[in-house]
């Protein structure tokens, strides 16, 4: 039998992708729950099937629905040397986050991510990309790396959701199996969704960016016309973070008596 060979580019980005995904190193994200122990707190989590049904919602609206679309458009944006538009999504993604904790969250792995990355790989991160927390940053690594956008997505998805299976497990508590069930619906369910995702952002960018007329004829300033580009991707995409049910278990975490994580 022939082995099938395999590109020394694609055995590249797949280190790098798993170094992105993963939940101990390099930026020590197993630390934090995405509001996992507040549900468990409040009883919305309590067994493997609850769990599973908190984890698909929180799947399907804030990664799926928001953070995987917003982490594309970026990397769109820079993968065309747009600079301005990239930022001004980056800006809106961070005012977007709707908790204390979630902000928090959002800065402490991108400095942790920004420590390796100058530190170990001594890229030299520029301190105007920090500024917008985790997601920004990542596709700022992402791009720089050239890295496939359907698989950057999957990395930066199932990161998400690995991290809140692990929560679970150590919290609830539920076995190993248990967890390990969870997991793998949690990765068939984004798996069948990221490829169309991924396309979805790359033709709504494009679509929008042809469209626009020139700063030029639209007589407007820079910073309105990125921040209109920004308002019809969201709109061409139904892209939205508004969760306040998460918000509200964010929140409540913040004051919880006891727990293990950080949000």
């Amino acid at each position: 039998m022939t082995e099938t060979s395999v590109q020394p580019e694609q055995s590249r980005q797949l280190g790098q992708l798993l170094m992105l995904a993963s939940s101990n190193l390099p930026i020590g994200s197993y630390t934090y729950s995405q509001g996992v122990e507040s549900a468990i707190e409040s009883g919305i989590v309590f067994d493997e099937a609850s769990t599973l049904t908190f984890m698909q919602d929180y799947l399907a609206l804030a990664v799926v629905g928001y953070e995987l679309p917003v982490l594309g458009l970026i990397m769109c944006a820079l993968n065309q040397e747009n600079e301005a538009l990239a930022a001004n999504l980056a800006h809106d993604y961070h005012a977007g986050l709707e908790s204390k904790e979630f902000v928090l969250e959002s800065q402490q792995l991108a400095q942790a991510m920004v420590s390796w990355l100058n530190e170990v790989l001594s890229l030299g991160i520029p301190t105007e990309v920090l500024e917008d927390g985790f997601l920004p940053l990542f596709a700022h690594i992402a791009q720089h790396w050239q890295l496939p956008l359907a698989q950057s997505m999957t990395t930066y998805g199932f990161a998400q959701v690995e991290n809140m299976v692990l929560a679970a497990v150590k919290t609830v508590p539920l076995g190993q199996m248990a967890g390990q069930r969870i997991l793998w619906q949690l990765q068939n369910d984004l798996g069948a969704q990221v490829d169309t995702l991924s396309v979805d952002v790359r033709q709504a960018f494009e679509s929008v960016i042809i469209s626009k007329d020139t700063l030029a004829d639209m007589a407007i300033s820079a910073t309105q016309h990125n921040e209109q580009l920004c308002q019809d991707l969201y709109d061409r995409l139904n892209i939205s973070n508004n969760l306040p049910n998460l918000a509200i278990l964010s929140s409540m975490h913040e004051e919880q008596y006891s727990r293990l994580f950080r949000s």
